[in-house]
């Protein structure tokens, strides 16, 4: 049984994350675990801690050991951390010096914190690998659309005229940011940890910086030769990125329902029936992707909170961040699956756009008519004279009419009204290799 829609077998698909799943669930990170342990092992033996031969040894005696995680849950419920358990099991793989090297100068927090990073750091590439190729698919799009006229919006008020194109690159600049953002957070987080119980080095002393740097660069990540065990702002910073990606694609998702809605019509996409009313194609995914990002600001909350440790380690602080931090990504990441299904199902429907767009009238092009006027008066007279314009019958007659010197050249060109739109969106489609 699961309390979260997150991994449930009920909700998974809405609100899930294969890919959150693959990489931070508790298989993966005891995997992690296990890894770190070996390196480790091989770090020790790197600087003549341990006896030659004793690195390998570990490696090979548990490169294929996979525990039950049924095997370290009762323990770990006891102990509040499941490492104590696992080395419980890992030491029947191991006999004679590398039994005795096993874990050495290690304690949980360094080796759990360590295999989080790891995993964090596999999350990441799978990731990004998806927001990249949503962000193409939306730049492709952009270009296509670059001239598509569209209404924008303002505040829920038709506002003036832009173009479908544009719209569509600022959804991939917001995601593109964001995905940068966790990129470079998870970067800076991927630091291993290795410095005892009390983050003061008490077992391997002088020997611990190049244990250290032996065993960072056996798992490929950085080094710090400050302990963080208690320092968690660089895990702030990572939930903060994450939180970013998953509220862009919940504002993208507030967008694509507003489209779609009745009255409005500007865009299509897969939808949910209704078991009242059968006509009705509920923006299902679009809903959840906005609760998906409402969620997950709530769950940085709890990872900020957990920020707060205490002395050299804190129980509390460590087990509110295990609560809210793998969450938070599969939140994250399951919003972006969202916005994937809802784009590669995505209908434009370009009448509807200029409908919706020429319903407004002339008072669209209102700001573009007092530029073009205040091109001969002082701006304050412009306003007037074309809001005047606006109260009669044929707004752009009453001003050619009354303002003959005033060059109307295109005026009632509304891609012009547009401003430099086309040009945002072809620029974002070909800084992502989409030419047109």
């Amino acid at each position: 049984m699961t309390l979260t829609p997150l991994d449930s077998q009920l909700w998974a698909r809405l609100f899930g994350s294969p890919v959150a799943q693959a990489h931070l669930a508790d298989d993966a990170l005891i995997a992690a675990m296990i890894q770190v342990e070996i390196a480790l092992g091989h770090a020790l033996e790197a600087c003549e801690i341990t006896a030659p031969g004793t690195g390998k040894a570990i490696e090979t005696a548990l490169a294929d050991v996979k525990p039950e995680i049924s095997e370290l849950a009762e323990t770990a419920a006891s102990d509040g951390v499941p490492i104590p358990a696992l080395l419980s099991v890992l030491r029947t793989s191991l006999s004679g010096e590398a039994l005795d090297a096993l874990h050495w100068g290690a304690t949980s927090q360094d080796i759990v914190d360590t295999a989080m990073v790891l995993c964090l750091r596999d999350f990441k590439r799978a990731l990004l690998d998806q927001a990249n190729d949503l962000i193409d698919r939306i730049a492709l799009l952009a270009g296509q659309e670059a001239e598509t006229l569209q209404l924008a919006r303002t505040r829920t008020q038709g506002a003036v005229p832009t173009t479908f194109g544009s719209t569509l690159s600022v959804w991939g600049a917001g995601l593109l940011e964001a995905a940068e953002a966790v990129s470079s957070s998870v970067d800076e987080l991927a630091v291993v940890s290795l410095y005892g119980a009390a983050g003061n080095d008490s077992v391997l002393a002088g020997d611990a910086p190049d244990v250290r740097l032996a065993m960072a660069e056996a798992l490929k990540i950085g080094v710090d030769q400050a302990p963080w065990h208690t320092r968690r702002a660089r895990i702030s910073a990572f939930a903060g990125a994450m939180t970013a990606l998953a509220t862009q694609a919940g504002r993208i998702a507030s967008d694509l329902a507003f489209l779609a809605s009745t009255g409005i019509n500007e865009v299509s996409f897969a939808g949910g029936r209704s078991s009242a009313m059968p006509y009705k194609v509920n923006p299902v995914r679009a809903e959840a992707a906005q609760s998906l990002a409402r969620f997950s600001v709530h769950l940085q909350g709890a990872v900020a909170e957990s920020a707060i440790h205490g002395s050299q380690r804190d129980g509390v602080a460590w087990s509110l961040e295990w609560l809210a931090l793998r969450p938070l990504c599969g939140t994250a990441a399951a919003a972006l699956d969202n916005i994937d299904k809802i784009i590669e199902t995505l209908q434009i429907n370009r009448d509807a756009m200029a409908k919706n767009l020429k319903s407004v009238g002339p008072v669209a092009l209102s700001e573009m008519l007092t530029y073009r006027l205040s091109q001969g008066m002082p701006r304050s007279d412009a306003r007037k004279a074309v809001a005047a314009a606006l109260g009669s019958d044929n707004p752009l007659e009453t001003l050619k009419t009354n303002h003959p010197g005033t060059d109307w050249t295109g005026v009632e060109d509304w891609i012009s009204a547009t401003g430099r739109a086309p040009h945002i969106a072809r620029a974002f489609a070909s800084s992502r290799g989409h030419e047109r």
